[in-house]
C-alpha cells in the first residue's frame, strides 16, 4: 500500500491515515487509537493481518494479496441508530468495487460480498457504546477484500475468490479510497438502511434460496423471502415466518444449486 498516494486520494476528508505492512488487526488498531483520540476519524490499512477478526468471534484469514482496512468514525448517536451500519456498509463497499473494477458483486446477508460464486469480501461493523446514555461513541467498520489471491477458508461450505482470479483488477489505493468515500456517504446519512434497502435486496444472493440457520441452538430450514427496511431477513419455514436480525445462514445444496 502506497500510503502517500492514499492520503492524496482522501485529501479534504480530514481522515488520519495509518498504514502498516503487517498488523494483528486493523480493527483492533482502530479501537486502541479511539481510546486516546475518540473524536478523530481515522483509517487503518495493512497489507496483511496476523489476527484478523470476523463476526461472532471467527478469524478472518488475511494473507498478502488483499486489502485490509478499518474506518474509525466518531458517531455519538443512539445505539439503535447504528444497527443498520453493517448492511449500509455492504452496499457502500459493493458500489466501491463496481466503481473501481467494474465487478458486480452479490450480497450474502448480512455482511459478505460474493463474486462468481465465491466470497470476495467480508465486512465487520463494531459499535463502542455508552450504556448509561444508550449512545454509541464510535463505529469501526472493517473491510477485507481479496485483490490478487484468495485464501483457503476454514469453512468447507465456502470458497474464496479474488478480483484478479475473476478477471478484474484494481489499484489497492484507489479501491481503498473509493470504499472510504462510499462509507462516508452512509455516515453522513446516519446509517439509515431504509435508504439502501432496495439496492441491498436487488443484489442479494439469498432471496428465493433454500437456506439453513441456527436459532435457539437448533438448525432450522426455510426459504429466504425478503429483507426488511431495517435489515432483518424474513425466512419462510413451512407454516411460519421467522425474522432473523443477526446470525449466520447457509444456502442449502440441491441438485439445482451447486
Amino acid at each position: 500500500m502506497n500510503a502517500e498516494k492514499l492520503r492524496l486520494l482522501l485529501d479534504g476528508l480530514g481522515i488520519n491515515v495509518i498504514a502498516k505492512e503487517e498488523t494483528g488487526s486493523t480493527s483492533s488498531d482502530a479501537r486502541k487509537f479511539a481510546d486516546t483520540n475518540p473524536s478523530s476519524p481515522a483509517l487503518f490499512v495493512a497489507d496483511r493481518q496476523t489476527g484478523g477478526r470476523g463476526r461472532q468471534g471467527k478469524s478472518f484469514i488475511s494473507p498478502e494479496g488483499g486489502l485490509y482496512m478499518s474506518l474509525l468514525l466518531p458517531v455519538n448517536m443512539p445505539i439503535r441508530q447504528t444497527i443498520g451500519a453493517t448492511s449500509c456498509a455492504a452496499v457502500a463497499v459493493r458500489r466501491a468495487i463496481r466503481n473501481v473494477s467494474g465487478a458486480e458483486c452479490g450480497i450474502k446477508w448480512i455482511n459478505d460480498l460474493y463474486l462468481s460464486g465465491g466470497k470476495l469480501c467480508g465486512i465487520l461493523a463494531e459499535s463502542v457504546n455508552d450504556y448509561e446514555t444508550m449512545t454509541s461513541r464510535y463505529l469501526i467498520i472493517g473491510v477485507g477484500i481479496n485483490m490478487t489471491t484468495a485464501p483457503e477458508l476454514n469453512d468447507p461450505s465456502t470458497r474464496a475468490v479474488s478480483l484478479w482470479e475473476c478477471g478484474y483488477s484494481a489499484s489497492k489505493e484507489e479501491l481503498c479510497a473509493e470504499v472510504v468515500h462510499e462509507l462516508m456517504k452512509t455516515y453522513r446519512l446516519g446509517f439509515d438502511f431504509s435508504i439502501y434497502a432496495e439496492e441491498y435486496r436487488n443484489h442479494s444472493i439469498l432471496l428465493g434460496q433454500e437456506i439453513s440457520f441456527l436459532r435457539n441452538g437448533a438448525t432450522e430450514y426455510g426459504v429466504a423471502q425478503s429483507i426488511t427496511d431495517r435489515g432483518a431477513l424474513e425466512v419462510r419455514c413451512q407454516d411460519k415466518t421467522v425474522i432473523l436480525d443477526s446470525g449466520e445462514v447457509t444456502v442449502r445444496k440441491t441438485k439445482g444449486n451447486t
